[in-house]
C-alpha cells in the first residue's frame, strides 16, 4: 500500500499541470450540472407550491373580502355547493380540487416565513383570514374565459386568479436556465472525459518502460492500473469539493442573501437540504466521470 501511495504522489507531481487542468474542467462542469439540478428542484418546488400550471384559483369570500359578491361575509354552504356545481357542469373544466383556509394559511406561512417582513405579517393573521379555494384544471389552458365569466360573478366568490398567467414567465425562465446550464455542463463533461482519456494515454506513454518492467516481474494488471485509478479519483473528489463549495456560495449569497428576502413573496425557494442532495449527486457523477474513462483507457494503453 505504501508503494502505491508513493507511486500516486510521484504520478501527481509529474502530471501537475494536466491534473490541475482536469480539476478545473471537471469543477466547472460539475458546478453547472449542480446548478441545473438545483434549478430543477426549484421548478419542482414552485410547481408543488402553486399546483398545476393550467389551473385557475377560485377564492371564496372571507369575512374581510371587499368584492361586491361578498356582502354577506364568509361564503355559505349553499354558495359553495353552487360554485362546485358550476365547475362540475362547465365543459372547459377537466377537474378541480379544494383547498381549505387552513391549507392556504399553511402555504402562506411557508411563503411569508422566508422573510422578516412576512413573519411580522403572519403575526396578525390566522386561518380565518384566508379563503377556501378551488384549484381548477382546464381541458385547454387557452380556453378559460367561460369559467372565469361563469364563476367570478357568483355570490360567495371573492376573486378568480389565473395561475398560468402568474407562473408562465417564471417557469419559462426556470426552464431556459436549467437547459442552458445542463447543456453547457454536458459539453464540459465531454471535455473532461476526453481530458481524462488524454491524460491516461500520455502518462502511459511516458511510463511505458516502467510498466514493461512491472509486467516482466509479474505485476498484475490491477496493480498497474491502481495508481492511475487513484489519481483520477483524487482529481474527481477535489473537483466535487470545489463544485460543492461553489454551490454553497450560490445558496448563501444568491438564494438566502437575495432571492428569499427580495422575492420571497413569489414562491418558496430551495433550501440547504435541496443543495445537499444535489451535492451528493454531483459527487457521485464526478466519481463516475473519472473512473469509467480511466478503467477503459488503462485497459487499452497498459497492455505493453
Amino acid at each position: 500500500m505504501r508503494a502505491i501511495l508513493s507511486e500516486l504522489r510521484a504520478s501527481l507531481s509529474r502530471n501537475t499541470s494536466m491534473t490541475i487542468s482536469l480539476i478545473v474542467t471537471m469543477s466547472v462542469s460539475l458546478m453547472l450540472a449542480s446548478l441545473g439540478l438545483l434549478i430543477q428542484a426549484q421548478a419542482d418546488r414552485t410547481e408543488r407550491y402553486f399546483g398545476d400550471r393550467l389551473q385557475l384559483q377560485v377564492n371564496l369570500c372571507t369575512k374581510n373580502s371587499p368584492a361586491a359578491t361578498c356582502v354577506g361575509g364568509v361564503a355559505t354552504d349553499e354558495q359553495k355547493l353552487a360554485v362546485q356545481d358550476a365547475l362540475d357542469s362547465n365543459p372547459e373544466v377537466k377537474s378541480f380540487s379544494v383547498r381549505s383556509p387552513e391549507d392556504n394559511f399553511e402555504q402562506a406561512r411557508e411563503l411569508l416565513g422566508q422573510t422578516d417582513t412576512g413573519r411580522k405579517q403572519l403575526e396578525t393573521l390566522g386561518p380565518d383570514s384566508f379563503p377556501e379555494s378551488y384549484f381548477v384544471t382546464l381541458n385547454d389552458p387557452q380556453d378559460f374565459d367561460g369559467v372565469v365569466s361563469q364563476v367570478s360573478g357568483m355570490d360567495g366568490v371573492g376573486n378568480v386568479n389565473s395561475l398560468r398567467e402568474l407562473l408562465g414567465p417564471l417557469f419559462e425562465m426556470l426552464d431556459k436556465l436549467q437547459w442552458a446550464s445542463l447543456g453547457t455542463a454536458l459539453l464540459l463533461i465531454v471535455a473532461a472525459i476526453l481530458q481524462v482519456s488524454n491524460t491516461i494515454r500520455m502518462t502511459a506513454f511516458a511510463r511505458r518502460r516502467e510498466i514493461g518492467i512491472m509486467r516482466l516481474v509479474g505485476a498484475s494488471s490491477w496493480h498497474i492500473q491502481l495508481p492511475f485509478v487513484l489519481e483520477s479519483l483524487v482529481a474527481a473528489l477535489v473537483s466535487a469539493a470545489l463544485a460543492a463549495s461553489g454551490l454553497a456560495a450560490f445558496m448563501h449569497f444568491v438564494v438566502y442573501g437575495y432571492l428569499r428576502d427580495t422575492l420571497g413573496t413569489i414562491t418558496t425557494w430551495v433550501r440547504w437540504q435541496d443543495a445537499f442532495v444535489v451535492m451528493g449527486w454531483t459527487t457521485a457523477l464526478s466519481i463516475v466521470l473519472a473512473l469509467i474513462p480511466t478503467l477503459v483507457m488503462t485497459r487499452k494503453y497498459l497492455n505493453v
